[in-house]
């Protein structure tokens, strides 16, 4: 799926958001350029990008520096579990390193 594919299944997702107030997942992977501060083991790094992750879309904005975002809160199951306990964070990943399988 080429980018302009990936922003429109992001933005119709955020559109939905915004019309109805229910959240549209977008399944995807992604690749990121700087890795977390926490030490995690090699293994995680090595198979993150391949790893698919699920966002509950609720905007898409773009930053200073040009770049677009997509803005949500995940939706995993170990997640979900978590977020009974404590209030999800919103994410976002930036659209030009996400890559949606068709």
């Amino acid at each position: 799926m080429n980018r302009t594919e990936v922003f429109e299944r992001c933005f119709n997702a955020a559109q939905e958001y915004r019309d109805t107030g229910k959240h549209k997942q977008v399944s995807f992977r992604y690749n990121p350029e700087e890795r977390t501060q926490f030490e995690f083991s090699s293994w995680k790094h090595e198979r993150d990008h391949d790893s698919v992750r699920k966002i509950l879309v609720e905007d898409i904005k773009a930053s200073a520096d040009g770049n677009i975002y997509v803005v949500g809160v995940d939706n995993r199951y170990n997640l979900k579990q978590f977020a009974n306990q404590h209030p999800q964070h919103v994410r976002s990943y930036r659209i030009d390193r996400i890559h949606i399988d068709e």
